[in-house]
């Protein structure tokens, strides 16, 4: 019976919880704002276009509002302690120029941060983090996301609505990745009392 394959060898690549902290650790601590970005698209599994048309008015009362792209759902989510954490430290410092966007270029007041350059940024830590070039495209933080959260046990519906999609087809491939949820089911139904017992009379 062939093994799981890694990762690098799944028809959807995704990055381990190991190399998702591996590349946030390559992030200079000072840069405060390219932190908080990639941790809201990993956590919120956000695209480029979506990470950049976020606004300060998005964020408020502990939750972010999402337009998503490629006919997403739209919804507002809860954000994580450390997303907090993150916004508080990069709002202490962002100009306050009267720019809308949440990230901001450096090069030009009052437009959105482009994709190309949070594309750039992540090639730059990712080399950094040393993650294989296959797996180094930001795309791939929304795959670890769905993966990651599959793992942890979540509903597929839950991973649906999490992340967005309009259809849970797109959601399936998630649950196809990895055998962890195959293996904690089975550990569930051993322990179960409802699955029928075959021993037969001695």
């Amino acid at each position: 019976m062939p093994e799981d394959r890694s990762p690098a060898q799944q028809p959807f690549p995704y990055l381990t919880r190991e190399e998702v902290e591996r590349f946030f650790r390559a992030i200079p601590a000072a840069n405060i704002r390219d932190r908080a970005l990639f941790d809201l698209i990993y956590r919120h599994g956000l695209r480029r276009r979506e990470a950049a048309q976020l606004t300060l008015d998005d964020v408020q009362g502990g939750k972010i509002w999402i337009a998503r792209v490629k006919r997403g759902v739209p919804g507002g989510y809860p954000l994580h302690p450390r997303s907090k954490q993150l916004l508080r430290g990069y709002l202490a410092v962002r100009p306050n120029d009267g720019c809308p966007y949440l990230f901001r270029t450096r090069r030009q007041s009052g437009t959105p941060i482009s994709g190309s350059e949070i594309n750039r940024l992540f090639h730059e830590y990712a080399a950094a983090a040393d993650l294989p070039a296959r797996r180094s495209h930001v795309h791939i933080l929304r795959h670890s996301i769905g993966t990651h959260l599959m793992n942890a046990g979540w509903d597929l519906a839950d991973v649906k609505d999490w992340l967005g999609h309009r259809d849970i087809s797109s959601t399936l491939i998630y649950a196809q990745i990895t055998n962890k949820r195959r293996e904690e089911r089975y550990r569930e139904t051993v322990r179960s009392r409802e699955i029928a017992r075959t021993e037969g009379a001695e």
